[in-house]
């Protein structure tokens, strides 16, 4: 009986159940006054001419009165400013005033029961039942003033029905007798019940909110970079496709950042410091842009940029060599401190029709463009910009559309020993005599079969040829072919080339794979297994470029390379500026500390011939001694350099 009672109790520490009674309560009590004050006053005017007015009138009406008010004040002001404290302090006021209304009812009809005849009676029997049940089922939310409700009517009943003489209303109230515990069993079970069912929706509404939860971690992780918290790749263009959208005849002003030097920190320091790097980037970066411009980390160490819409050429300008000028500033790493350079690529659009991916694309063209002159800095879309752009569109266009292996042919230039003025080796290169366009340059058409992925297809056309040329060529004398990025990246390239190799006869040993830095840094580890692979069929491997990269000498120590090819940007300013002259000198000697073979390329005189020979460089290029030939003249003009070396030996002797 005590865990009964217990089960019945409000449960002040759980204000979610309380809110959860009150709610469901506060939607029945209306109905439980209206319930009593109709049958209340249905008794009393059937009783008006056979019992005392204080007994059939008044005292019903007072009742009703007081039922009428509680009914006015709760939907008045019953549902206000309701909180779990304020819910169980109502809750506690219902059930006494459930007992208070439920003696003062049930004493009110035993008084009348006396009075008046047998229907009359009976008209009582069915106010103290059918109401006193009424009642009960709109108080089940508070199962303490059900349970008392349901206790005084029955008992009210059954004293008045048992010795009313009536054999019909004394077996009325035998049976009442025992109605009253599984009425409070039906009240305990349906409480408790209502209490899992608001568990049970507590349960469901935190695993929602925590779906909830998830799903906008799961959004932010979708549009947000993790390791700086801007705008990612996906949410970048999606803000530049709804700008467009907003406003498709004004396109926003776009930037691409790209930070150069980015790489060695990863490589020297780890890829923490690289992590650091990033995150004070794009703090910076933030700060310099504001709230009026996007900035997105798209991946790697680019950045892009959606400038404020209200800025002008200049402003934009001026923002752009800012933010360049930001990330050049010393960043501190755990080890001391690195720096890196921005160098930024900006599209300020005419009033016209663009597509995200226009813009992209050529804020990334502007962007390659300062990249390729070798410095930091701004540089604008323009109109030449453009004019080259288009033309790389058709040229990919017509790699994808045409069969162009009838047009790839090799030129080859002659590489000259300083010392004896012999020809040792020839470099292959490309050239694409398009029917529809003419001769395409090699710095065009290699770029664009990379990123039309038809370069693999290419390197295996023009490395045939170069095979069938050195079967003609004087077995003294070695070929230096050019591998792309892809190429030296790509496993099955490379092995295709083995094959080739194998099936023409030729020897290995007289091929030589020029590779640039910027093919090391795309995925150095795969071009360092190509490398070993290549290296130990017995080709040799030069370093083409060498001096322009960011991590040349790691390179070297970590790759044994057998040749590294001095820059011709060095090399043709080497009589005019110091620097050049500096620097090749450093690079010649390395290679004789390192025991390669060095080859100056560029060389456009003969006092730069002289001055490499002085410096201890063995091998040059350039069209000092000769530009690219075809076949027949290179073999021909390496006759000729022949007969002069020996003729010069001759003399000396």
């Amino acid at each position: 009986m005590k865990n009964f009672l217990a089960s019945l109790q409000l449960q002040k520490d759980n204000p979610t159940l309380l809110m959860a009674q009150f709610q469901a309560l506060s939607s029945q009590i209306p109905i439980l006054y209206i319930l009593l004050i109709i049958n209340a006053l249905a008794v009393a005017i059937t009783h008006l001419k056979s019992a005392p007015l204080w007994l059939s009138l008044y005292i019903p009406l007072a009742l009703s009165v007081v039922c009428f008010f509680r009914l006015c004040w709760w939907e008045i002001r019953g549902k206000e400013n309701i909180t779990a404290e304020r819910a169980y302090r109502l809750m506690k006021v219902t059930i006494s005033g459930a007992g208070i209304l439920t003696v003062a009812f049930g004493s009110w009809s035993i008084a009348l029961y006396q009075y008046g005849d047998a229907s009359q009676q009976g008209q009582i029997a069915y106010f103290l039942v059918v109401t006193g049940i009424s009642c009960i089922f709109c108080l089940m939310h508070l199962p303490m003033a059900a349970a008392m409700t349901t206790v005084i009517t029955f008992s009210a009943m059954i004293t008045t029905f048992m010795f009313s003489g009536n054999p019909v209303f004394v077996a009325t109230a035998v049976s009442g007798l025992f109605l009253i515990l599984p009425f409070l069993r039906v009240i305990n079970s349906y409480f408790q019940n209502f209490v899992g069912l608001v568990q049970l929706t507590e349960e469901l509404k935190k695993k929602q909110a925590e779906a909830e939860e998830l799903n906008l971690v799961n959004s932010r992780n979708a549009l947000h970079d993790q390791l700086t918290g801007l705008a990612n790749r996906r949410s970048f263009f999606l803000s530049l496709e709804e700008r467009l959208q907003k406003n498709p005849f004004s396109p926003p002003v776009l930037g691409i950042i790209d930070l150069d030097g980015f790489k060695p920190v990863n490589d020297v320091f780890g890829h923490a410091a690289g992590d650091l790097v990033l995150k004070e980037t794009a703090r910076r970066f933030t700060a310099l842009v504001g709230e009026g411009g996007i900035v997105s980390r798209l991946g790697g160490d680019e950045f892009g940029i959606i400038f404020p819409s209200s800025m002008t050429h200049q402003a934009v300008a001026d923002l752009g060599q800012a933010l360049c000028a930001a990330v050049r500033d010393p960043i501190e790493i755990p080890d001391g401190s690195v720096r890196v350079f921005g160098s930024c690529g900006i599209v300020y659009p005419d009033l016209g029709e663009y597509t995200a991916e226009d813009l992209y694309e050529k804020a990334d063209f502007a962007l390659y463009q300062v990249k390729s002159k070798r410095s930091s800095g701004v540089e604008f879309f323009s109109a030449e910009h453009e004019k080259i752009l288009t033309q790389r569109h058709l040229i990919e266009l017509e790699l994808q559309a045409n069969d162009f292996a009838g047009e790839l042919k090799l030129d080859y230039q002659p590489i000259v020993e300083l010392k004896s003025g012999r020809v040792v080796a020839y470099e292959a290169l490309a050239r694409w005599d398009s029917a529809r366009f003419g001769r395409i340059s090699p710095t065009a058409f290699i770029p664009a079969a990379e990123r039309t992925a038809v370069i693999g297809r290419m390197t295996r056309i023009l490395f045939a040829q170069a095979l069938e040329a050195l079967a003609i060529m004087p077995r003294h004398l070695r070929l230096s072919f050019n591998l792309s990025a892809r190429d030296i990246c790509d496993h099955e390239t490379s092995m295709a080339l083995l094959a080739m190799i194998t099936r023409s006869g030729v020897d290995p040993k007289r091929i030589e794979f020029e590779i640039t830095e910027t093919a090391l840094l795309s995925d150095f580890d795969t071009a360092d297994r190509v490398i070993t692979m290549l290296r130990a069929a017995g080709i040799s491997i030069a370093l083409d470029d060498f001096g322009t990269g960011f991590s040349s000498l790691s390179h070297i120590h970590r790759l044994a390379f057998d040749k590294l090819k001095i820059d011709k940007g060095f090399v043709m300013n080497f009589d005019r500026d110091a620097r050049c002259m500096n620097i090749t000198r450093s690079v010649a000697n390395l290679c004789q500390n390192l025991g390669i073979a060095s080859v100056a390329e560029g060389v456009e005189s003969e006092a730069i011939a002289e001055g490499l020979k002085a410096m201890g460089v063995r091998l040059a290029q350039g069209y000092y001694f000769s530009r690219p030939l075809p076949l027949e003249l290179a073999i021909e003009y390496a006759g000729r350099c022949e007969a002069a070396a020996s003729a010069r030996d001759a003399l000396s002797a």
